[in-house]
């Protein structure tokens, strides 16, 4: 629940009181804020017993972060910080409304009740906390479960966003940039996006940061520049964004926007992975696999490869399978290859999927099956996988796996043929010449067989010669 955590950011804040007399919940801040968490907590339990809101929320605090309640069990802890919140927002404290609003929305200490989260974060917003009209409006965005008047929900959360962003909240004008890029809420606009990531980012606002970085990579809303995409990318990984550094890493292997540095696209890869980034494991496992910028280590790539694989990243899943399936520093194990080729084709990978089909259609490592073989060609053709295209229209052709439809084979063809696929462009050229699945034309067949002639492609340049004569060149 990554996105329902990160409305918790914002909420919490080094407060400082200069005052020579600090009252007992600022002196308890200020302890907790030196680390001193135990002394802390016993301030807070005694301004606490006399209702002190502000005080109730950060025993709250303390509970849900295991820094008090300590003798008691995790569900009990939790339960008791919930409670300490509810009392600090019932008492009208505005940071207490809306970590209640967070804790009913993920449903610690405390029944998930999306209802209950949508009203005290509106009382929160009410009360001017800015934090709390971002959370209102990503439980617009997010919130099927809202019972609400708004008729198109998707602008009542943009409307609820550009409040916080008029407030000069970074926050709220990343949200107000995301919409304006996805037209959420509002017409599409990639350079009022960019805007909005502008204000942001110049705050510091890791997200916006990287979003504009995106946007300056791939000339979006602004001229395309590569130099402006690496500044913005650096910016965001340098506060912690576990994408951004991966970027980083890969505007360094490649050179863009940045002199080549393969230390360097090292360096941020594992920074990346460190904080459990898939793409990171991915880009890692592929330097130590072809020795780029590290020495090759096959054992190290496969390492890193599992540790994306873990995290459902389907390239890594593709890439292990390879590993296996070709015995690169391993004993070759077909079974093992196809089990990683499964998991990353359900992802909806092409490349697995057609790796996946071609093992089912041979029996290796799998019971062999026309059929499954057949879905998952068909899976990967529909992706795009021209090497794909061309075997299901095979199977359309001949029948195999499937009902014999020589039209469905031949539109299968066709799509593999424009992308450049020899073989196909050689398959539509007989289909053409004999027939199958459209009506005779000796011309198409001329043109097709001609493609994948100048290929290097033998049949067709058989046939070719062939076709000629009938056409009388």
């Amino acid at each position: 629940m990554d996105k329902e955590n990160k409305v918790i950011d914002g909420i919490f804040e080094n407060l400082e009181n200069k005052d020579e007399e600090l009252s007992p919940c600022a002196r308890a801040l200020q302890l907790y804020n030196g680390r001193n968490y135990d002394e802390a907590v016993k301030l807070w339990e005694e301004c606490a017993k006399k209702d002190d809101a502000e005080a109730l929320f950060w025993l709250a605090n303390c509970f849900m972060q295991e820094l008090a309640g300590k003798e008691l069990s995790e569900e009990e802890r939790i339960k008791q910080g919930f409670k300490y919140a509810l009392k600090s927002a019932e008492l009208g404290f505005v940071k207490g409304q809306h970590y209640v609003a967070v804790l009913y929305l993920n449903g610690a200490g405390v029944e998930r009740n999306c209802k209950a989260a949508v009203e005290w974060a509106k009382k929160a917003a009410a009360g001017g906390l800015v934090s709390a009209i971002n959370t209102v409006g990503y439980l617009y965005e997010y919130g099927d479960y809202i019972e609400d008047a708004a008729e198109d929900k998707s602008k009542a959360a943009f409307n609820w966003y550009m409040k916080a962003a008029q407030s000069n909240d970074a926050a709220g004008q990343t949200n107000v940039g995301r919409c304006f890029a996805e037209g959420l809420g509002v017409a599409r606009d990639k350079q009022e996006a960019v805007v909005w990531y502008t204000k942001a980012a110049e705050q510091g606002q890791d997200e916006a940061q990287f979003c504009l970085g995106e946007c300056y990579d791939d000339g979006e809303g602004v001229d395309k520049n590569p130099v402006e995409a690496f500044y913005w990318y650096k910016e965001a990984a340098k506060r912690g964004h576990a994408k951004a550094a991966c970027y980083v890493g890969y505007c360094y292997e490649c050179g863009e926007g940045v002199s080549r540095d393969m230390a360097e696209a090292i360096k941020w890869y594992q920074i990346s992975a460190q904080k459990n980034y898939a793409q990171a494991f991915c880009n890692l496992g592929c330097c130590y696999e072809e020795g780029n910028g590290v020495k090759r280590d096959l054992e190290t790539a496969k390492k890193m490869f599992e540790a994306g694989a873990r995290l459902g990243h389907a390239m890594s899943q593709y890439n292990l399978g390879n590993i296996y399936a070709f015995g690169m520093g391993v004993k070759e194990n077909v079974e093992e290859a196809v089990k990683w080729y499964y998991q990353a084709a359900q992802r909806g990978m092409k490349e697995a999927q057609y790796n996946l089909a071609q093992h089912i259609y041979k029996g290796l490592g799998v019971k062999q099956s026309a059929e499954q073989a057949a879905y998952w060609f068909l899976q990967a053709a529909e992706n795009g996988d021209a090497d794909a295209q061309y075997k299901i229209g095979s199977f359309y052709q001949n029948g195999i796996g499937v009902e014999e439809d020589e039209e469905e084979g031949f539109k299968w063809f066709l799509r593999a043929a424009k992308q450049g696929d020899s073989d196909a462009q050689y398959a539509v050229g007989m289909c053409y010449e004999e027939g199958y699945g459209v009506d005779v034309d000796l011309h198409e067949a001329r043109e097709w067989y001609l493609r994948a002639a100048e290929q290097g492609n033998r049949e067709a340049k058989k046939y070719l010669k062939r076709v000629n004569k009938l056409l009388g060149k």
